[in-house]
C-alpha cells in the first residue's frame, strides 16, 4: 500500500519526537513497522525530501553496481542497505542482487534488443573495432567497476581506522 507523503512525515516525527516507539507508531498510523523503520532510516540519511517518492526513480548501471557490490560486500541488511542508497524499496535492491547473481555485470548494461557486449583480454586491439555503443557500454562497465573499488577502498580504510581506534582505546584505558 502505498502512503502520501505527509502520512510518512508524520509518522517519522511522530517517532523521532519520542511520543511513542516504532511498533506503537506505526499501529497508530496503520503502518507495518518495517515501514515505518525505512522511513525513519531514509529520512535521517537523506532529510525529509527522501519519503517523497511521486516520481519514478532510473538507476544507471554505474549505480546499480555499486548498491549491489556495496550490499554484497557489507553485512547490512538490504533495507538499511536501501535507506542508505535513498532507494525506496528493498525490494528493489534484491532484485538487482538477484541480476547480478544470473548475470554479473551484464544484467545492469544490457538493454532491450541490445546485444550484450563480450569482454575480451585483447582490449587494445577490439577497441578499433567497436560501434560507439559498445564504447558507451565499456564506459559504464568501467566507471561501475571504478565505483566499486573506491567504495571498497572507503570501507577497508574505515574498517582500519575502526581497528585502530579500538586497539588505542584498549591499550590507553
Amino acid at each position: 500500500m502505498k502512503h502520501s507523503f505527509e502520512v510518512k512525515l508524520a509518522a517519522v516525527n511522530h517517532y523521532l519526537a519520542g511520543h511513542a516507539g516504532i511498533i506503537s507508531t506505526a499501529k497508530l498510523f496503520q503502518l507495518s513497522h518495517t515501514s515505518l523503520s525505512h522511513w525513519i532510516n531514509l529520512f535521517l540519511l537523506h532529510g525529509p525530501r527522501a519519503l517523497d517518492c511521486r516520481h519514478r526513480r532510473s538507476y544507471s548501471p554505474e549505480d546499480k553496481l555499486c548498491v549491489v557490490l556495496y550490499a554484497l560486500g557489507h553485512s547490512e541488511s538490504l533495507p538499511r542497505v536501501a535507506a542508505r542508497f535513498n532507494i525506496p524499496s528493498h525490494n528493489t535492491v534484491k532484485n538487482w542482487i538477484k541480476g547480478y547473481r544470473k548475470s554479473g555485470n551484464e544484467a545492469f548494461i544490457r538493454r532491450r534488443k541490445e546485444k550484450s557486449m563480450t569482454r575480451s583480454d585483447d582490449t587494445h586491439e577490439n577497441e578499433a573495432n567497436m560501434t560507439p555503443e559498445e564504447m558507451k557500454n565499456e564506459l559504464r562497465y568501467l566507471r561501475a567497476e571504478n565505483a566499486y573499488l573506491k567504495a571498497m577502498q572507503e570501507h577497508l580504510l574505515e574498517k582500519k581506522r575502526q581497528e585502530l581506534e579500538k586497539k588505542r582505546k584498549s591499550s590507553g584505558a
